[in-house]
């Protein structure tokens, strides 16, 4: 996983971090897993939703079987340390912060891999292929995931912060490319000659 924060740190695949540094993510990575309540809820649908006729989700689901909704969360703990620390160290806050969004994804696919599904695609999260983020709600609503503790803030914020909705394909294309990103033109990994994902 250290790679992983490192990334999402800004960090090119060709700089190597200092002692320090590498130091503190694995001291984050241990206190996130400390503080986590992993949680995770899904369905199996065939047919779409009316939110999801937008094209970056009919790109996505071509071919597909069906689909999973799905939600994931680390709970309120880990929300309440990175506010702990955004107090007292604000660059470790900033790597803490880093370490949980990688520990969450981590978790969410170890996860997925014992779910009993074959051929499962990644996980397609609003905003992925210029989808609206306004869909977290829809998604976590038709879940029901206050049931594991996700809720909004009038803003459109998930609470706790440390979530993710979205969907992932039964069958079909399963390979993860960088096509349907939002971030397509302006994103900083490709100019590097990078991904934002491990392969």
């Amino acid at each position: 996983m250290l790679r992983d924060v490192l990334r999402y740190l800004g960090y090119p695949s060709n700089i190597e971090p200092d002692d320090e540094v590498r130091n503190q993510i694995q001291q984050a990575l241990q206190e996130v897993a400390a503080c986590s309540q992993f949680n995770y809820r899904y369905a199996q649908y065939r047919d779409a939703f009316d939110f999801m006729h937008h094209e970056g989700y009919q790109q996505y689901l071509s071919g597909a079987e069906s689909f999973l909704l799905c939600a994931t969360t680390l709970g309120t703990s880990v929300d309440r340390q990175l506010k702990r620390w955004q107090v007292r160290d604000m660059r470790y806050a900033v790597i803490f912060d880093a370490a949980a969004s990688v520990y969450l994804e981590h978790q969410a696919d170890d996860f997925e891999k014992h779910l009993p599904f074959e051929q499962l695609g990644f996980r397609f999260c609003p905003g992925y292929g210029n989808t609206p983020l306004e869909d977290n709600r829809i998604i976590a609503e038709q879940l029901k995931a206050q049931t594991i503790g996700i809720t909004f803030l009038d803003s459109g914020l998930m609470v706790p912060m440390k979530s993710m909705v979205g969907l992932i394909r039964v069958g079909g294309n399963v390979k993860k490319t960088c096509d349907n990103c939002v971030a397509l033109q302006r994103c900083a990994f490709r100019k590097r000659g990078e991904r934002c994902y491990s392969e």
